[in-house]
């Protein structure tokens, strides 16, 4: 159907980093209760504009166990771990922000960290704070795939313009400017 036509387009390639499908989940305690509901309404927009759907955990020894921590985060792909942490902290309950991390959590890296992004944006390295210039690195093609399909600014997995900034001007220039106060919007849901 033409609504799940939407598919990442910068996804790992390590086949032991993706997740059986339907992927286990634990909502754990340390959630507040409007991040339970924003998080049940992200997994809802995953099965109704993709093929992945997500499931209470059973005895699974893969699952994620999304928890309040400090901050928005998650691993790229399944790791080894047992319950591998997704943290949804203070003000991450935003249904594109969720969307975002168990993007990440199913294995899609950052569109700006594609390894053809060179082609589609400038990254500003003299305005990145530092220590987080990781999260502007391409990644490689021996790791990551992109399926074929094109640059898309308005990805949800996309950083805006002045993500990481010192400050002093944008971290990430795009190459065509009428999407320059586009990117990083999160809007536009799942990637």
């Amino acid at each position: 159907p033409p609504h799940k036509q939407r598919v990442p387009r910068n996804a790992v390639l390590n086949k032991d980093k993706l997740w059986d499908l339907p992927v286990p989940y634990v909502l754990e305690e340390s959630l507040d209760l409007n991040a339970k509901g924003i998080i049940l309404r992200a997994f809802e927009q995953f099965r109704l504009k993709s093929c992945v759907e997500f499931k209470p955990r059973g005895s699974e020894y893969h699952f994620i166990s999304v928890q309040k921590n400090r901050g928005c985060s998650s691993h790229v792909g399944r790791s080894s771990k047992y319950g591998q942490p997704l943290s949804i902290g203070n003000y991450c309950d935003h249904i594109a922000i969720v969307e975002h991390e168990f993007l990440h959590a199913l294995g899609i890296w950052h569109e700006q960290s594609r390894y053809d992004r060179d082609e589609y944006v400038t990254i500003v390295w003299k305005n990145i704070r530092r220590g987080h210039e990781k999260n502007f690195v391409k990644v490689s093609p021996h790791y990551s795939t992109t399926l074929g399909f094109p640059y898309d600014y308005t990805s949800v997995l996309h950083y805006s313009e002045r993500a990481f900034s010192i400050g002093e001007g944008p971290t990430i220039i795009t190459k065509q400017p009428e999407y320059q106060k586009i990117i990083g919007q999160r809007a536009h849901k799942m990637p």
